[in-house]
Order: C-alpha cells, then sequence, then structure tokens
C-alpha cells in the first residue's frame, strides 16, 4: 500500500509541475485544465482514560480534476483511510429476543485505499448543475463548512451515524437566486464501496438552503433509504440547521438531527443536536468549542455495542501558520449517561494540509 501511495503522489507531484510550466497535450489531456487534488488529516492523540498516546492518518485524499470546459467538469479522488463501516450492530428486544439485523457495509485495514469519487459534472446553466457517478453526497456539507474544523472532528451525522459522505447515483442542484437553492439525489444509500443490492433498493434525498441575509445561512434536508428486505424498514432522516455569521470573527451556529429506523432497523429512532462557535481571536488564529447531544430510543430495543445517549465536548484553538495548513491543539470528552459506559478524555494535536 506504501508503494502505490508514493506512487499516486509521485504523480500528481509530476503533473503540478507540469501544470505550472507547460501548456502541452499529455495522453490527450491538456495540463492547464488539469488540477491536483490533495488534503491530508493527521492527529497525535493522547488518551486520558487509557493513559495512552499515538499518532495516525484519519484521512488521506488524493485526486485530479479535469474541466473540458465551461460546463463539464470530471473528478477522480482515492482515499487512504479506514472505509466507513457502521460496524457489527446487536440490537434485542424488550424479552431479550435477537433482531437480525443486515449489514452490507464493508470495513477495510487501517489506511486501505479505495476509489471515494469519480464524477462528471454538467453544469447546464448558471442556475442548474447535475452530477453522476461516485458523487459527494449534501447531507451535511453545508453543517460541515460552517463548522470550519472537520480535521479536528466531524459534524453529527458522520461521526455518530457514520453516513457515508460519497455514494454512487446523480445529484442535482438547482439555485432559484442569491437566497434559495435547492438539490435532489438518487443513490444505492450503501457507500460507493458496495454495488447495488438485486432488488434496486435505493436511496432518495433532498436538501433546500435558505440564506436571507448573508450573516445567515439555513438549511433542511431528508432522506429516504429503503431497506433490502421486507422485514425491515425505510431509514429516514430529518435534519435541520442554521448558522449566523454577524462578521468575519465570528460565527455560531447549530443543528438537530432525527433518524427513524437507525441501519433499516423497525422503529430504533435516534436523534440529537450539536451547537458550535469559533472566534478569530488575532489573524489566523481560532479558539473553537461545541456541544453535542445524542439519544436513543430504547423503549423496545438495547443497543449492546453503540455509544447510547450521551454527550459531547469540543474545545480548542487552531492555528493557520500559511494558507491551506491548520494545525489544532484540541480537548476531547465523551460523557456517557449510564455510569456502565465507558467515558472518553483525550488530548489531540489536528493538523490539516491541502492544495
Amino acid at each position: 500500500m506504501k508503494l502505490r501511495l508514493f506512487a499516486f503522489v509521485s504523480f500528481l507531484i509530476v503533473f503540478s509541475n507540469s501544470y505550472a510550466q507547460d501548456t502541452t497535450n499529455v495522453f490527450g489531456f491538456e495540463l492547464k485544465k488539469l488540477k491536483p487534488i490533495v488534503q491530508i488529516f493527521g492527529t497525535a492523540d493522547y488518551d486520558i482514560e487509557n493513559n495512552n498516546y499515538g499518532y495516525s492518518f484519519g484521512r488521506t485524499h488524493l485526486g485530479l480534476q479535469y474541466q473540458f470546459n465551461e460546463k463539464w467538469i470530471a473528478k477522480i479522488i482515492i482515499d487512504s483511510g479506514r472505509a466507513t463501516s457502521v460496524g457489527e450492530i446487536t440490537v434485542t428486544d424488550a424479552n431479550g429476543n435477537s433482531l437480525t439485523v443486515q449489514n452490507n457495509a464493508k470495513e477495510g485495514a487501517y489506511y486501505t485505499m479505495f476509489l471515494k469519487f469519480a464524477s462528471l459534472q454538467w453544469k447546464v446553466n448558471n442556475k442548474l448543475s447535475m452530477e453522476g457517478g461516485a458523487i459527494l453526497q449534501n447531507h451535511y456539507i453545508t453543517q460541515e463548512r460552517f463548522w470550519g474544523f472537520r480535521y479536528v472532528a466531524q459534524t453529527f451525522q458522520d461521526l455518530y451515524w457514520k453516513i457515508p459522505s460519497s455514494d454512487l447515483g446523480f445529484i442535482a442542484n438547482y439555485k432559484f437566486n442569491n437566497i434559495v437553492s435547492v438539490d435532489a439525489a438518487i443513490t444505492n444509500g450503501e457507500g460507493p464501496r458496495v454495488e447495488q443490492d438485486m432488488f434496486g433498493n435505493i436511496k432518495f434525498a433532498g436538501g433546500i438552503d435558505i440564506n436571507p441575509p448573508k450573516k445567515i445561512q439555513t438549511r433542511i434536508f431528508y432522506h429516504n433509504r429503503h431497506s433490502v428486505t421486507d422485514s425491515e424498514k425505510n431509514e429516514q432522516l430529518f435534519s435541520a440547521f442554521i448558522g449566523y455569521k454577524p462578521n468575519e470573527i465570528f460565527r455560531i451556529g447549530g443543528e438537530f438531527n432525527y433518524m427513524a429506523n437507525l441501519n433499516n432497523v423497525p422503529e430504533l429512532d435516534s436523534y440529537g443536536f450539536s451547537f458550535y462557535s469559533a472566534y478569530h481571536v488575532v489573524e489566523n488564529t481560532q479558539l473553537f468549542v461545541r456541544y453535542d447531544r445524542l439519544l436513543y430510543d430504547m423503549d423496545k430495543h438495547i443497543i449492546t455495542n453503540m455509544k447510547g445517549d450521551g454527550n459531547t465536548i469540543i474545545g480548542g484553538i487552531s492555528l493557520s501558520p500559511v494558507s491551506d495548513v491548520n494545525i489544532s491543539l484540541n480537548y476531547q470528552r465523551w460523557m456517557p449517561d449510564k455510569t456502565e459506559n465507558k467515558q472518553e478524555n483525550n488530548i489531540l494535536v489536528s493538523m490539516e494540509y491541502k492544495f
């Protein structure tokens, strides 16, 4: 894997140098239309509870973008990291009977390289664009960009429910004006590494962004992921977000998420909210804080190996010494409601660079 990663990075460097120096064609491609994509997340972590420390790469995105003309753009990105997986789930009813839960997600080894994005985008006009292939889903992108510290921690849906950020299918975006825009998607619903099932069950999703003044951002989103078998129920996600940024030095936002029939388990519901804020103390330096509340409907199910009800607190400082390089010293704590569940206390140095 290290050899393949080295070869791919070398390939990007060669193209980057050529991009900056040459306008000739290579393999039929105009180098000036070719853009390398690199994004690296790294973390040094001290686990206070277990007196343990370590270093890891949380995510590595490597890819290329090619713009055929002003209307057509192709993109391909590989991901070097542990592939998204919800893991094994054990669910029992109130009588102690085990329920069969089918999980088609595939979990790879740490730093597995796989194709995450491979899409073709058509910008029909200034209002409408359509994209197909292994696409970026638009369920928490608005919140993630407003939060601004993905390299420190994922936003609520990604962190607790492990919804894949990419999937196989189609997405369309339409911008009515500078205030209202909508998007709709039809995808497999199982991530980019799982082919469509034999029954053709898919996921429908749609969202609307309403930004009255430039200082306020709002988004409402819904998805319906069809179950594979008749004994399961459709997973449904309802999400609402609002963010307020009165100026360039301060922002505050919050989101509420409700998941019905999580992972297609009948009547297994989960919900919660997240609030976050950041303040520029000086140029290129921010203080940030976040609070999450996660809850499950436990009336009919007992979840034995998911986090369960609890709270997350995140806070720290972020420094950007140069453009597209971010370094953060932060503290993250998970506090479960039940004392028998394990709490987590971590001090981290998080890093991101991209170009």
